[in-house]
């Protein structure tokens, strides 16, 4: 039987699951990829291989917890130091800006969401698209605020959420491959496409 190493059973599992992210967190920071052992996580927590499968179903389950588990709280950061008074094409394009800073400053939040999504199964995806849901809410409010004051271009809201995405996904990309980034020449780049390909008049 396991040692218990908490004041109740409760206390003890909400620890072991705790490490068991640290754990993993720690592994794919150091390793640059999300590929990483399932024994290897449990050793670097303290735990046995076989208390992983007590918290944790996969690898895909894991990453996909650490992504719930810390990504809304950082995303409700970004929101709610988003310049009030701002225009709305310039609270998009600040938004936008900032959601590739942090991407680029989290090391294992890039690796994760911008090099091994695709490479995650279809619940693990959903669960980490749940995840983006409030900022891909503001995206979505804040361009249909750019329609409505006629500063962007018209289109379904499904396919400028996309289009956005994916502009914001290339550039953190493009940053996160760099031998050498020039984080100041791919945001300005960022921010003069997307208003752009949105047909802000400003």
């Amino acid at each position: 039987m396991p040692r218990i190493r908490a004041a109740t059973i409760d206390q003890h599992k909400a620890m072991t699951r705790r490490a068991l992210l640290d754990a993993a967190y720690r592994i794919i920071d150091e390793a640059g990829t999300a590929e990483v052992p399932l024994g290897e996580i449990a050793l670097v927590a303290g735990v046995g291989r076989t208390t992983f499968y007590d918290y944790f179903a996969d690898r895909d389950d894991v990453i996909a917890t650490m992504v719930e588990d810390r990504l809304p709280r950082v995303i409700d950061g970004l929101l709610d130091s988003m310049p009030e008074d701002a225009p709305t094409a310039e609270r998009l394009a600040e938004l936008a800006t900032r959601t590739v800073e942090f991407v680029i400053t989290d090391p294992v939040f890039g690796v994760i969401l911008h090099r091994e999504l695709g490479r995650l199964g279809p619940e693990a995806q959903r669960r980490i698209g749940i995840a983006h849901r409030d900022l891909s809410a503001e995206m979505a409010r804040l361009y249909a605020a750019g329609i409505e004051e006629a500063v962007f271009r018209e289109m379904p809201l499904s396919l400028a959420g996309r289009l956005i995405q994916d502009t914001i996904m290339s550039a953190a990309r493009a940053l996160i491959e760099a031998k050498e980034p020039n984080t100041h020449e791919v945001l300005g780049s960022l921010r003069d496409f997307l208003l752009g390909g949105l047909g802000y008049r400003g």
